[in-house]
């Protein structure tokens, strides 16, 4: 009897025993998986509204920084016609929706100076909506020609549609055409459509 214990023992397992826990192994492997991916989908779900609430964030910042450092200076073409310094772009299909002329020009380099090149700290700003995308277009020098390429940068994704209104003096309401007489207004209101998170309306003061 105690020779028989011995020979099962030493004879390992069986072909079904062998089957039963690779399924057994299988199944802990297939159901740690799943757990995995699961974790990782609820990952991707909390950072889709995180990234995109940053991005709406970054976009408000620099139309903050636009608009308070918006210039009154007026842009010269190639004809030698004055353009005004705040624009509303005609609905020519383009996205076009405003353009103006901003201080504080971030691209001007200490080095220019020292080498004795003066840059103007005045750039040209134009923002655009294309593809449901919020684009920031910008142009170093204000007096450019109407083929110069701008440099554009998206800004905003999932945005369905942008309008600005404008208020001329405090005792005025806002609306959606520019001050008379080339005067800038004392604040800019934006109300922009997002696919998540819908209406938003945000009024920026101008420096003065």
């Amino acid at each position: 009897s105690d020779e028989h214990s011995a020979m099962k023992q030493e004879r390992g397992f069986t072909l079904v025993e062998l089957m039963i826990s690779l399924a057994i192994f299988a199944l802990l492997v297939t159901m740690a998986y799943q757990s995995v991916n699961l974790l990782m989908d609820s990952n991707r779900r909390m950072q889709q509204p995180q990234a995109a609430f940053q991005q709406l964030q970054r976009a408000m910042i620099l139309l903050e920084r636009d608009f308070y450092q918006l210039s009154p200076r007026k842009q010269s073409n190639a004809f030698g016609n004055q353009i005004p310094a705040l624009v509303l772009p005609e609905n020519n299909g383009l996205g076009e929706l405003l353009e103006f002329t901003r201080g504080g020009n971030p691209d001007v380099a200490w080095e220019l100076r020292k080498e004795g090149q003066m840059r103007s700290t005045l750039q040209r700003v134009r923002y655009r909506l294309k593809d449901k995308v919020l684009q920031r277009e910008t142009w170093n020098l204000v007096d450019h020609v109407e083929t110069a390429e701008p440099v554009s940068i998206p800004l905003l994704n999932g945005v369905k549609q942008v309008k600005f209104s404008f208020q001329a003096t405090q005792r005025e309401s806002f609306k959606e055409e520019l001050p008379e007489a080339d005067k800038l207004p004392i604040a800019i209101q934006i109300t922009l459509e997002h696919e998540q998170f819908g209406i938003i309306r945000r009024i920026f003061l101008l420096y003065r």
